[in-house]
């Protein structure tokens, strides 16, 4: 996946497998593959993940605008 290495993904994934939210199946292959799908418990996460995307791209622009407002700061303090 881009945008995030390997050992954070691994965390993420075996955090989300002792919460219960993804089911993780090793195939004895070489090398091994495995394969990760959201359990039952993680289903009602869809609909609000959903409506936290759609929040997401309906404010981008406002996001992006405090980012760099937020940096434009930091440099400036740091100067």
């Amino acid at each position: 996946m881009n945008g995030i290495s390997q050992k954070m993904l691994s965390q993420v994934l075996k955090g989300l497998e002792r919460d219960g939210l993804v089911i993780r199946t090793a195939y004895p292959t070489v090398p091994v593959t495995v394969e990760y799908r959201l359990a039952a418990l993680a289903g009602g996460l869809i609909e609000i993940m959903g409506s936290i995307t759609r929040w997401a791209e309906h404010n981008v622009s406002e996001i992006e605008a405090a980012r760099a407002r937020h940096d434009a700061r930091m440099i400036a303090e740091a100067a």
